[in-house]
């Protein structure tokens, strides 16, 4: 038989003592160690935390939609450092059919739910670690002081920097940035990168305004030690000179990324499908910012 119990609180709960002895434990929820603050209640069933989807997506700042024809609910959030297959800013997409035994992630993996999405309130729920993985997220359960803690981790992101040293040089058409990252890191990258304006709304790239070669010559950024002359690195716009007019502009810098094990880092963190292989690098982007002062003639 079928137990639901509704919580009053919305980041303090109990488990039922069924599930934890005869003393009921209280439970902490937090993303990457801040406590979770959700507009709905959790909700347990036998003794399975559920989590409201539409909440829980809204705390890791992504957007849901629902088609009430197919009964299925998406939760899509934008990851503008992290690049797909087509070298476009990833949206990561997770789709839930209220009347399904699947998670259906980037429109085309699935993954087995050990509980069907449950429906309260006309909200949908689901147990707290399929919801978690499903949004890549890391779940670690411990208990301190009679309470349970519950702490989600979010894929760990690059911490690379790519700024400004100086002004834009309209004679040279060039700009020189500096990269920083952490001392333990090396991060990989190319020639390739991208001229983006800011038109007011978004930005937008802009194409070149002739065709010009791509130097595959691929540097490293050093882990720690001093400069060896690369983490400077002057950007050329001749390209786009023609179409360069007065406004802010960024450079978007695809790149690799690897910790210092040497270890490929990859954004997925799954491991249930095909599509989360841990030799297959993730690509990332860092953006640097400037401003071009005057049209360039």
């Amino acid at each position: 038989m079928r137990n639901i119990v509704l919580t009053a609180g919305v980041i303090t709960m109990l488990f039922s003592g069924v599930a934890y002895g005869a003393q009921q434990n209280e439970v902490v929820i937090r993303l990457d160690q801040k406590p979770v603050v959700l507009k709905q209640d959790v909700i347990y069933e036998d003794n399975r935390m559920m989590l409201p989807v539409r909440a829980m997506a809204e705390v890791l700042g992504a957007d849901v939609t629902y088609d009430a024809d197919t009964r299925t609910a998406v939760v899509q959030k934008q990851m503008p450092t992290v690049l797909d297959a087509e070298g476009a800013s990833m949206v990561w997409k997770v789709s839930l059919g209220l009347d399904s035994d699947y998670l259906t992630l980037l429109d085309s993996h699935e993954l087995l739910l050990d509980t069907k999405p449950l429906v309260v309130n006309n909200r949908a729920y689901l147990p707290l670690r399929e919801l978690a993985e499903a949004m890549n997220l890391d779940v670690v359960w411990h208990s301190e002081n009679n309470v349970d803690y519950v702490d989600l981790t979010s894929a760990r992101m690059p911490e690379v920097l790519l700024s400004p040293i100086s002004a834009f040089d309209q004679e040279t058409m060039s700009l020189m940035m500096e990269w920083e990252n952490r001392e333990d890191a090396r991060f990989y990258t190319t020639e390739v990168f991208q001229l983006q304006k800011w038109n007011g709304n978004t930005w937008e790239t802009m194409e070149p305004d002739k065709a010009y070669t791509v130097y595959e010559n691929t540097y490293s950024i050093p882990t720690g030690g001093p400069t060896d002359g690369k983490r400077e690195r002057k950007f050329t716009f001749w390209q786009w000179e023609k179409s360069m007019t007065a406004g802010k502009y960024r450079v978007a810098v695809p790149y690799t990324y690897q910790e210092g094990n040497g270890k490929d880092m990859t954004f997925f963190t799954l491991d249930q499908t095909a599509a989360f292989v841990e030799q297959t690098p993730t690509t990332y982007v860092a953006y640097g910012e400037f401003l071009v002062e005057e049209p360039i003639q």
